[in-house]
């Protein structure tokens, strides 16, 4: 009996204390959904969230800055009254790198394998951007006079509901006008999606984000109100810090709010942009109510009736005084209360402290005043709410435009997971600024790329490197690698692919004539025959030999596959001419002879089962005939292959074969097509130049969406400026960083981002990746000892150990 008396007299006492708990629904302001992306607050208040991908500011010229930072002022004016407030947050936090896609070749799968490893143990993060407007009624004097109207309507018999209506209609304008004006900046609309058969909401979980400690979780749309859904867990405050627990213990995180006391006396665009770099989570919370102009210019001739009473008389700061008017009185800008708070965060108080400190330091560096909050730490927390108006403590009247020079909406690109032309990103790249970026070919539907950078550079890693990475995606895609001193040897052989190096005197396994016949293949060996035997001079054909090269071709494919051979198509070609130097069989006669390595093959040796396969054009580069005749069967081949199934050409080092018209109209023809057939073109140079020299330069750049530079001392600023389109930031990295630092620039639609590719722990598939003479020659002696089989020859090249080669083995 004891024992029960004291078991009832604890749950009492545990009910007493859970009972003075304050809840935390009472804080949240929020009620429901009242339409699918809008929200309605317990005040009646209407708001909508929009998400922003943010402005890559980092490489961006210092003009682009502040021109973006006028316009987002226009913006925040055009919404001219105290009807509306703006809530800015950036929720900066801690994420895994990690990517999806199955390799089907052992060596692609386990340098991505190790390469992975490599990221997890880096720490990431991202910065998310939101903006909430909302939608009140007026405030202060204006607003008992708005009140005193509506009470009047509603006696008048005017429906509530339209009043409602109205405001809902108002805001709906604004938000659209917003995403609209701020398009470049990839804004969304927050709402509801549909996921994995549950309908979810994305206010509520940006909201949850602020309530929780930052901790990302998928929410289904409530049946009940937001206020008790959205709190997820129980939040302690103490004097300097407050403590968010979750089920479990490693769910548990600290967080420490820091206000702005005083502000600084100037502003400029991107004045918060150093927390974007701070390697810790933390949330930043601002608003900006807009006040109506009446009571605003009242307020500035107060000030300065008091300052022309003082010692202020004719300093700067009356000079302020009055240009604040004047911008007012032209509409230049509008006045508004602002608040600004961060809420550090750690998981362990150590954490927590380090957060705080690097914070208050890049506050401080732009000579704010920063104060740590203890016993209006709770008022602050719950201010980050968008629309808790009541519990922000600390709020100074400023201008709209230093609203937006603190809210600036300035992020590093991440790229896009999920959701591409080809599914998942091709490769996640670790940024300078501490945040992955996943990589793309694609732009919506165009996969055309450029990579430039001198020798050195790093440039036929990077693209090994993205070649392996893009056999994650699946149908597996098909790669024609076009090189140049056999640098991707090592490479297309390791991936289970052929390569064929085109040397004079050595017979390459061509025959065109084996073709199997279609209408194609047939004006494909007319259009070959006709420049085999074209005159000397450069004219034309005479009518009668155009006659007699069709006719031979009709007579080729009428004998069966296997029997036909270059040498019988001299006689075919004699026709009715007369026998000498210049008839039609004598000028096929030296592509039986001199040069028959090329075609004059008994057997057509070309094979594409694997779907990978490199040429290297080093030695047939400077011979025209060769080269072009070379590549118009080649490309003759690719084209047959593409059928839908992803395709992908690798020209590397490509300036030399930019010249060939034969290669210049296919490349013209497929940059500007092969996006239906589903394919990509990536082009490889050492200069810029070459690109913006070249006859088709145009349509590169004009075709290629994504670029990709490495580090140049010597570039010039013409090819790189006026033909890329680099911004002066952009052009001065590429020429200022040092080619040993792995860094390079891509540019990817409204992307710019300065990227890493550190490999120092993966030399050995270095070695495959970007070979030279010695790897070559040690590559092709190991296979003529060993064989063709990647799995055998390749953790040799590589020098495995047992361990390592039974694991690459069995991935």
């Amino acid at each position: 009996m004891a024992r029960l008396a004291k078991h009832i007299l604890n749950s009492m006492t545990f009910g007493r204390t859970d009972a003075r708990e304050a809840s935390v629904a009472q804080h949240v302001p929020y009620m429901r959904h009242v339409e699918e992306d809008m929200l309605k607050t317990k005040e009646g208040h209407f708001m909508m969230v929009v998400k922003v991908g943010g402005f890559c500011f980092q490489t961006a010229d210092q003009v682009e800055i502040d021109m973006r930072l006028s316009s987002r002022n226009t913006i925040v004016r055009s919404m001219n009254d105290s009807r509306f407030a703006v809530w800015s947050h950036i929720v900066r936090r801690e994420v895994t790198p990690e990517i999806g896609g199955d390799f089907d070749n052992f060596f692609c799968a386990e340098l991505n394998r190790r390469y992975m490893e490599t990221q997890v143990h880096k720490r990431m993060f991202v910065n998310d951007l939101y903006v909430t407007i909302i939608r009140r009624g007026f405030q202060g004097k204006v607003g008992m006079a708005d009140k005193a109207t509506n009470f009047f309507r509603k006696g008048m018999g005017v429906d509530p509901a339209e009043l409602q209506a109205e405001a809902k209609r108002e805001l709906r304008d604004t938000v659209g006008n917003y995403c609209k004006e701020m398009a470049s900046y990839g804004a969304r609309v927050l709402g509801c999606a549909m996921r994995e058969g549950v309908v979810c909401t994305e206010i509520g979980e940006f909201l949850a984000l602020l309530l929780n400690g930052g901790t990302p979780l998928s929410m289904a749309l409530p049946r009940m109100g937001l206020d008790e859904y959205l709190p997820t867990k129980r939040i302690t405050f103490g004097k300097k810090a407050l403590e968010f627990r979750g089920g479990t213990q490693s769910e548990a995180r600290f967080g420490g709010m820091l206000s702005i006391r005083e502000y600084p006396a100037y502003t400029g665009a991107g004045m918060l942009d150093g927390l974007l770099r701070v390697p810790h989570e933390m949330i930043v919370s601002q608003s900006f109510a807009l006040e109506d102009r009446a009571p605003v210019m009242s307020h500035v001739a107060k000030v300065e009736r008091q300052i022309a009473a003082s010692d202020e008389k004719g300093t700067a700061v009356e000079t302020a005084i009055n240009i604040a008017r004047n911008e007012l009185v032209t509409g230049q800008t509008v006045l508004g209360y602002h608040h600004l708070t961060v809420c550090a965060l750690g998981r362990r108080l150590r954490d927590l402290e380090k957060c705080v400190q690097e914070v208050t330091q890049e506050l401080q560096n732009f000579g704010t005043i920063v104060v740590r909050e203890d016993m209006n730490a709770e008022p602050c927390f719950w201010a980050q709410l968008p629309g808790n108006f009541s519990y922000i403590a600390r709020r100074s009247l400023i201008s709209s435009r230093n609203f937006v020079a603190f809210a600036s909406l300035h992020n590093f690109a991440v790229g896009k997971k999920d959701g591409n032309r080809w599914g998942p990103a091709i490769s996640i790249l670790e940024t300078t600024s501490q945040t992955p970026y996943f990589f793309n070919f694609h732009r919506r539907q165009v996969g055309n790329f450029t990579v430039t950078g001198p020798t050195g550079s790093g440039k036929t890693v990077g693209l090994g490197f993205l070649l392996c990475q893009a056999m994650r995606v699946h149908p597996r895609p098909r790669v024609a690698f076009f090189d140049k001193d056999r640098g991707a040897d090592p490479l297309i052989r390791a991936m289970g692919g052929s390569y064929e190096v085109l040397s004079p005197g050595t017979p390459t396994g061509f025959n065109p004539l084996q073709l199997p016949g279609s209408a194609e293949d047939r004006k494909f060996l007319e259009d070959l025959i006709k420049f085999m035997v074209r005159p000397q001079g450069g004219s034309d054909l005479g009518a009668q030999q155009i006659k007699i090269v069709e006719g031979a071709v009709e007579q080729i494919f009428g004998v069966p596959m296997r029997e036909r051979c270059f040498a019988d198509v001299t006689q075919l070609l004699r026709g009715s001419e007369r026998l000498g130097q210049e008839d039609l069989g004598s000028r096929f006669e030296v592509w039986t002879k001199a040069r028959g390595w090329l075609f004059n093959n008994r057997v057509d040796a070309w094979t594409a089962t694997n779907g990978i396969f490199g040429f290297d054009m080093t030695k047939v580069l400077d011979d025209d005939d060769i080269r072009t005749a070379a590549l118009g069967y080649i490309f003759h081949r690719i084209e047959s292959m593409m059928d839908g199934t992803p395709m992908m050409l690798f020209i590397d080092e490509g300036w030399k074969i930019l010249s060939d018209d034969k290669f210049s109209g296919f490349l013209n023809d497929k940059l500007k097509t092969i996006r239906k057939l589903n394919g990509i073109v990536g082009f490889g140079t050492q200069s810029a130049k070459d690109i913006i020299s070249s006859p088709m330069g145009h349509t590169l750049l004009e075709q290629t969406p994504t670029n990709i530079f490495f580090p140049n001392p010597k570039a010039d600023e013409l090819s790189y400026v006026d033909g890329f389109k680099l911004s002066e930031r952009e052009f001065e990295w590429v020429v200022n960083t040092h080619p040993d630092s792995r860094q390079f620039l891509i540019k990817h639609d409204q992307d710019s981002v300065i990227a890493r590719l550190d490999l120092s722990s993966l030399l050995d598939m270095v070695k495959v990746l970007s070979g030279n003479v010695d790897s070559v020659q040690e590559c092709e002696e190991l296979r003529a000892r060993v064989g063709d089989d990647p799995r055998v020859w390749v953790p040799l090249f590589c020098n495995w150990r047992q361990s390592s080669r039974e694991a690459a083995h069995e991935a």
